[in-house]
């Protein structure tokens, strides 16, 4: 435990004596007892909740709170994302790959008091492969599970169908607490939204208000020891200027990847010249891209939505994508903060990134015409192309998202660049929630979306996979990106999940990109640094991820929000804590000797009368 949050529970004992003697002696006139001093955590965000199951998390601010308050079995580090101990101390792999032995941490507790065993794993993974929605869900990881199973408290098994040690060690699976989950009628559905959450990790949410804050409850006895700050609370701007505002202001600590088009160049620039404010670029692990409607289906070949027809058409598509600078989008829009996209896996994931090659699409909107025009997309009397034949006018719609000025000055650069191929674009900022529901419906053409990467490259690529294509039309159905089905893609899928060698594995990785890149059912558009700013006057000792990299957008385990201190604390001159100890000990002593000296005088008193 660290010295400060083991001090608040001995002045705690300290102000219940204090307490005690004060219910048996006189109070003076006007005294009360004085509220212990919460140490609050700010975070700016503007994303909304979509839910608080772990098992369907798919915005950031849900999957921040979710390795907040639940833990897996194995981290991600945080000096270089490699698997390290969580809730298993330690694993096993069997010779031929197929089973996996992991001894579960003793003295590990949920936050209500309730021991953490190996039967709350089992359960855990046997969501996964027997409630249907749950392994709908997660099929990608879900579908090669066979059997989970605790042979005692501290000893669990895991079978699987075939070898996938990457996976196995970097899959984030959140342990759920048996006893309060088998309550759930099902617990696919959101019961799992009632608060406050019983989780083990170091914080927990408590407390929720649409759009305004969500709060989190430091867990006093996590295994690790108590966090530093006694609660973490995401409070609501609606716009990043309002949140920068806040932060120089000191109403708030952190201004990251929380907000949803978060820092820009021109902010970070204003907040460095601040003196209690420290700013921070990074390489980062986003992607910022455009999403093309190439028609959406379900499983069963059943189309739905109503995207552009053109958009079916692959020659379409990468003339879109030709008519792009995304150089120019980095230089301008990000300032240079960032690089332009190749595919869904950044650059700061070397072995896996696939830079593009020989396959690359250079900037060039005379080719772009001539793909256009050799294709038999004519241009009518007012510029605009139509179907072949004469039909239907290329006239696509455009959502972008309507908090995020980046993304309203990309689509001015795109909608110029687009008309100097005789299309139209009709640009349309939406709310976020909003337009992901008209996503999965497929009721657009052309939208925005984004993702934070992680260093196992499979969950991203899996939602590409017909495997996920939905069942459904009524877009409750979200695995899928945007119904891409491709039988190559899905082979080079089955064979990277299963390979051993790593080396072997990154080249079945980049030709899945490469695939997916030549297909072009998104275009990725830049790799975006991670610009966040925090006030050093209020924070320290956060631990960045990877080594000198971020402090928001962490993975597999919010380091940097565990491991942060108010830094007024660093007046204490880094005390050790035996000292605290003993100052709280001999607190302790002189509480009780007033507690003494009050029963003494009472029962003096009794005496007399």
């Amino acid at each position: 435990m660290n010295p400060h949050a083991l001090m608040r529970r001995c002045l705690s004992a300290v102000a219940a004596l204090a307490l005690s003697a004060g219910a048996l002696a006189v109070a003076a006139p006007g005294a009360a007892a004085q509220e212990e001093d919460v140490d609050t955590l700010r975070i700016a965000t503007n994303q909304e909740v979509d839910t608080f199951n772990p098992f369907k998390r798919r915005f950031v601010i849900t999957y921040e709170t979710s390795m907040m308050t639940y833990e897996t079995l194995v981290r991600m580090s945080a000096d270089n994302y490699e698997p390290t101990p969580g809730l298993a101390t330690e694993w096993e792999e069997s010779a031929d790959g197929l089973t996996w032995t992991f001894q579960i941490r003793e003295g590990a507790t949920w936050s209500d008091g309730e021991p953490l065993t190996a039967d709350d794993v089992a359960y855990t993974y046997g969501l996964l492969i027997e409630n249907q929605a749950i392994h709908d869900w997660n099929i990608d990881f879900a579908a090669n599970l066979v059997s989970a199973e605790a042979t005692d408290e501290t000893t669990f098994v895991l079978t699987l169908a075939e070898p996938a040690p990457a996976e196995v060690l970097s899959r984030e699976v959140y342990i759920v607490p048996e006893h309060i989950w088998s309550q759930y009628p099902d617990p696919s559905a959101d019961d799992a939204n009632q608060l406050p959450l019983v989780g083990s990790g170091p914080f927990q949410v408590v407390e929720y208000q649409t759009d305004e804050f969500i709060r989190l409850e430091a867990n006093e006895d996590y295994w690790e020891g108590a966090p530093g700050f006694d609660e973490v609370v995401y409070q609501y701007y609606l716009e990043t200027d309002a949140a920068v505002a806040a932060l120089e202001a000191e109403e708030v600590d952190i201004v990251g990847n929380g907000m949803q088009g978060a820092l820009n160049p021109a902010q970070i620039g204003a907040l460095a010249s601040q003196e209690h404010i420290t700013t921070n670029d990074v390489q980062g692990r986003r992607y910022v891209s455009l999403t093309i409607n190439h028609g959406t289906v379900t499983q069963d070949g059943t189309e739905f939505g109503d995207g552009h027809p053109a958009l079916k058409d692959p020659v379409v598509r990468q003339a879109l994508h030709t008519a792009i600078d995304k150089q120019a989008l980095v230089d301008t829009v990000l300032d240079g903060s960032g690089s332009p996209a190749t595919s869904l896996i950044p650059a700061i994931f070397e072995q896996w990134h696939w830079d593009g090659g020989d396959a690359l699409v250079q900037f060039d909107l005379d080719e772009a015409n001539r793909l256009l025009d050799e294709a038999g997309y004519a241009r009518g009397a007012d510029g605009i192309r139509t179907m072949p034949g004469g039909g239907e006018p290329l006239d696509f719609r455009f959502y972008h998202h309507a908090d995020n000025t980046a993304y309203a000055t990309i689509v001015e650069f795109v909608t110029e660049w687009w008309a100097e191929l005789g299309i139209a674009v009709e640009a349309q900022a939406i709310e976020q929630g909003t337009l992901n529901d008209l996503a999965y419906l497929g009721e657009f053409d052309i939208a925005f979306s984004g993702w934070g990467v992680g260093p196992n490259p499979t969950e991203q690529l899996g939602m590409h996979t017909c495997a996920v294509l939905p069942t459904l039309t009524d877009g409750s159905e979200r695995s899928s990106e945007n119904s891409y089905c491709n039988a190559e893609f899905d082979q080079l899928h089955e064979q990277q999940k299963v390979e051993s060698d790593p080396a072997a594995r990154a080249e079945l990785v980049k030709r899945q990109q490469e695939l997916l890149y030549t297909d072009t059912p998104v275009i990725w558009l830049y790799y975006q640094n991670v610009m966040e700013a925090f006030n050093h006057e209020r924070v320290t000792g956060m631990s960045p991820q990877p080594s000198g990299g971020m402090y928001t957008g962490q993975q597999g385990f919010t380091w940097s929000y565990y491991t942060a201190q108010p830094a007024d604390a660093e007046e204490d001159g880094g005390v050790p804590m035996g000292v605290w100890i003993a100052v709280a000990a001999a607190a302790v002593l002189a509480a009780a000797a007033a507690v003494f000296f009050v029963m003494r005088r009472k029962q003096t008193a009794d005496e007399r009368e």
